[in-house]
């Protein structure tokens, strides 16, 4: 069994939970979570250990799809990444359409990305791992954002590859019901900003780009929605904010939203992040590029890239070398100061059709 001095291995006192009945309900596994992780996990991770590294970083896009955005999901082939209009008249009434509008959004699978690995007969030989960029970027801020951050992850391994997707927290949940009239604008504004800028050909869709890179020794493919490009064909991140009026907001902006918005584009390798600007009643009165380069050097005081890419690089490679074949286990952070990974079920949770793909000779693990 792989060891480090980072983490805990159970001992005579923890068992690791007994095998129930298989299900593949992402809800009853979701309801089950918080209870299991107050159980003795199999292994955890101290968040007070985690190593800071200087890590080099080198994400490199392989290609594209794109997603129905009906709440289904639907895998549609390639995709159509729209420009940013040349001209857009100021200000933007975020407001059009909310009254009518439906957030479809749901914890996705990744069945999309991995119908998409093997449409271009994409070698996993030497991939330790395949999830979503937000989950990345999750991990990345667990240790600068422990209170507002909780996440659940869902892993299993099949040939030489561990696939994570994400379980809803309670903690979510209860976000989600006590979700206010205005928060749920705040929701509506970021899509209504999109379909405001964008030069959108059809009926809006979800773009995806696939990028493969290595953080630390774990090399990844990993999929990414993106919202639009300018016309040189620079993929750019959209994003709104309410107008900033003193100091504390300012700080406030820095620390956390440019802290995410910079995981986002550095993770992808994305050079730019477009603002819109907005009043208290919901009208964008400014437009702002940000140059990643530039939020970086611009929030050092606050945050630092290399201790949110160690903090990555640290939890990949302490978990993905405890994760055997064909089980399900959870990896999970829901406050504190430790990472706990756990078995909760002993079949896979991965599709057949990518199981005989990902098992095929021409994917032999390389070590």
């Amino acid at each position: 069994m792989f060891m480090t001095p980072d983490f805990i291995m159970s001992g005579d006192t923890c068992s690791v939970p007994r095998k129930r009945k298989i299900t593949n309900n992402r809800n009853k596994i979701g309801d089950d979570m918080g209870k299991r992780a107050r159980s003795c996990p199999l292994a955890s991770l101290s968040l007070d250990n985690s190593k800071v590294k200087q890590l080099s970083y080198n994400p490199l896009i392989l290609g594209d799809f794109s997603l129905s955005k009906d709440g289904c999901n639907t895998y549609l082939g390639k995709a159509s990444i729209p420009l940013i209009k040349s001209n857009v008249t100021l200000p933007i009434d975020l407001n059009i359409g909310f009254e009518s509008w439906k957030d479809t959004f749901s914890i996705g699978t990744l069945d999309s990305l991995l119908h998409w690995i093997c449409q271009n007969k994409f070698s996993l030989a030497n991939v330790n791992l395949i999830t979503y960029r937000g989950l990345l970027k999750k991990i990345a801020i667990t240790k600068v954002d422990p209170y507002k951050n909780h996440w659940c992850m869902r892993l299993s391994k099949v040939g030489c590859t561990v696939l994570m997707d994400e379980i809803e927290t309670d903690q979510k949940k209860e976000s989600k019901l006590s979700e206010t009239h205005q928060q749920k604008k705040f929701v509506f504004y970021g899509h209504q900003f999109e379909e405001s800028i964008l030069n959108q050909i059809d009926k809006p869709v979800e773009n995806n780009v696939v990028v493969t890179s290595k953080i630390g020794g774990t090399r990844c493919i990993f999929a990414a929605e993106v919202d639009g490009k300018f016309d040189t064909g620079q993929i750019v991140e959209l994003k709104t904010h309410k107008v900033m009026q003193n100091s504390y907001h300012r700080e406030d902006f820095r620390k956390n939203k440019l802290m995410n918005t910079f995981m986002q584009c550095f993770l992808v390798g994305i050079e730019n992040a477009y603002f819109g600007f907005r009043d208290r009643h919901g009208f964008v009165r400014e437009l702002r590029n940000f140059e990643i380069s530039s939020i970086e050097d611009d929030c050092k005081k606050y945050w630092d890239r290399g201790i949110l890419l160690s903090m990555l690089s640290n939890v990949l490679s302490w978990s993905i070398p405890l994760i055997s074949d064909d089980k399900v286990y959870h990896m999970s952070f829901l406050g504190g100061d430790h990472i706990n990974l756990e078995i909760v079920e002993n079949v896979s949770y991965v599709p057949d059709w990518f199981t005989e793909y990902a098992k095929s000779p021409i994917h032999e693990c390389d070590n």
